[in-house]
């Protein structure tokens, strides 16, 4: 009776040392999959080692989505302005230089927004005619993401609405 649990003990031993493994950082990817351009995942984990064996590597690292951009940001700024429209330096850590050049006459507003979608700063530009140049400072708000909406009505035509993301050091 007393050979039983010495023998049991002595499997026990054996198996662990036989099957032991080195735990090291990787990625697994528990859950997702894609659908109509988007990609998702559920449960990653970070890993800093490829895994490389016949016929399979693994790269590691978090899953990229395969779309140019997911938000609920419809208004992107640079798809509706291009290049009318030029914001620096991004990030900052106290002014914004804005500048907007349009062939049109027109109407141009701007609003700065928090992170929590709080309108901080509205700046009305009035009736601009080709150019139009301003420094925003964000030196009194803390770090962080902030949106530059921008809001311009030409005198003949629809009015645009480009949202902007600045990172504030």
């Amino acid at each position: 009776m007393i050979l039983r649990p010495l023998l049991i003990l002595l499997i026990i031993s054996i198996f662990s040392s036989s099957f032991t493994q080195t735990i090291t950082p990787l990625t697994l990817n528990n859950g997702g999959g894609s659908n109509l351009g988007l990609e998702w995942s559920i449960s990653e984990s970070v890993s800093i080692t490829p895994f490389i064996a016949p016929g399979f590597s693994l790269n590691t690292g978090v899953l990229q989505p395969n779309t140019s951009l997911v938000t609920s940001v419809n208004e992107y700024g640079p798809a509706v302005f291009g290049s009318q429209i030029t914001m620096g330096p991004n990030p900052t850590s106290g002014v914004l230089h804005f500048k907007a050049r349009f062939a049109e006459v027109g109407n141009l507003s701007i609003q700065l927004i928090d992170v929590k979608s709080s309108i901080v700063l509205t700046q009305e530009a009035g009736t601009i005619f080709n150019s139009y140049e301003k420094d925003i400072s964000l030196e009194e708000y803390p770090s962080g993401v902030f949106y530059v909406k921008v809001f311009f009505k030409p005198i003949a035509g629809n009015i645009k609405t480009g949202i902007y993301k600045i990172i504030k050091i």
